[in-house]
Formats: structure tokens, C-alpha cells, sequence
């Protein structure tokens, strides 16, 4: 089928219909890029959702500004998928976009996590100075989210003087516990990683 075909494909009423022209545009790659940019600015957030998905999957570096204007839309999935775009780009937005997205695309099967909270695991240590400031924010599930990250971060570190000295700064670090001891907890592992 031709791009264009499945872009209308992604429309249909039957979730199979839609599956298959999702799973037939990635498949396409690049050559599918054009006929879904039109679908992000469209009033339907299903199909911007779906072209998001694509898009994001596909991860042409030509819809780098695409994927970073998506981060404005009111959808929270799409904001989500046009971060995984950045992110399979290698764009040098990616993780400032993942944190941004932090809260957004929830996966279902293992709470707390979302889409942004795997990507951002797979950066490894590079990652924490972007996150952990997400360990002081007012939200709790904002909270609880970033401490998944830095807790996946730290399992996989391979040093472990490095892993054992910031495990001892995050010490009580607790997003449910009072501000006070999360804060101090947070503001020791902030200090270690400006040390490292």
C-alpha cells in the first residue's frame, strides 16, 4: 500500500484496520514521513496520536522541529511520542523533552512507569542531572517517577564505588516521605553528581 493509503487507513473504526496502517507506515520508513506530517496539525488527537506513534518510530531526523513543536499539544500522548521521536533521533533536546514528558503516556502494566521513564533509563547515567531535579517537584507521581529512573540508573551503573557512593547520597530519599528528608536526600545526590 501506498502511504497515502494507509495514512487514511489510520481512520478506520476497527483497531486491527488501524494496527496494521501503523505497523505498515513504520515499516515504510522515511518515504511514510510526508503523508504523515499533515496528521499532527489536524483536529483529530486520535490521528495525530497515531501519526505521533509513526513518526516517532520511524525517527526521521528531518521531523526534528516536527517532534519539538508536539511537545506543545494538549494531547498528552502525542507530547510523549514527539519526546521518543527527539530521543530516537539522538536529538540533543531528547532528554530535557523526556523529563518534560515525565508524567505523560503512562504504561499501563508497570506503574509508575511511562514511555519517558524507559527511554530515559536507556541513557543511563547521562541522564541524572536532568532528572534528579524532578525528585524535589511538588507533584508526588512526578516524585515517584524520577526516582524509578534514577533507581533503574543506579541498579545498571558498572562502577560500584560510583554506585555504592550515590546510593549513600540518595539514603532516605523517599517520594512519599515528608519534603524536609526527601529534600535533603535529593540535595546530597545533586551535590554527588556535581562532584563526579
Amino acid at each position: 500500500m501506498t502511504p497515502d493509503a494507509l495514512v487514511a487507513q489510520l481512520a478506520a473504526e476497527d483497531f486491527n484496520l488501524r494496527a496494521q496502517a501503523l505497523a505498515g507506515l513504520v515499516r515504510l520508513g522515511r518515504a511514510a514521513s510526508p503523508a504523515l506530517r499533515p496528521l499532527l496539525d489536524g483536529p483529530d488527537a486520535r490521528l495525530r496520536a497515531l501519526a505521533a506513534q509513526a513518526l516517532a518510530e520511524i525517527g526521521n531526523p528531518a521531523d526534528a522541529e516536527i517532534f519539538a513543536r508536539a511537545l506543545h499539544d494538549p494531547t498528552p500522548e502525542i507530547r510523549a511520542r514527539a519526546a521518543q521521536g527527539l530521543a530516537t533521533i539522538g536529538d540533543p533536546r531528547a532528554l530535557g523533552a523526556l523529563v518534560q514528558t515525565l508524567n505523560d503516556l503512562p504504561d499501563i502494566l508497570h506503574h509508575p512507569a511511562t514511555l519517558s521513564t524507559h527511554l530515559l533509563t536507556r541513557y543511563g547515567a547521562a541522564a541524572l542531572p536532568q532528572v534528579m531535579p524532578s525528585l524535589k517537584a511538588d507533584d508526588l507521581a512526578t516524585r515517584q517517577r524520577a526516582w524509578l529512573v534514577v533507581q533503574s540508573i543506579v541498579a545498571r551503573m558498572p562502577d560500584a564505588a560510583e554506585t555504592s557512593s550515590l546510593r549513600q547520597a540518595l539514603g532516605s530519599y523517599q517520594p512519599d516521605a515528608p519534603q524536609a528528608t526527601r529534600d535533603a536526600a535529593a540535595a546530597r545526590a545533586q551535590a554527588w553528581l556535581a562532584n563526579r
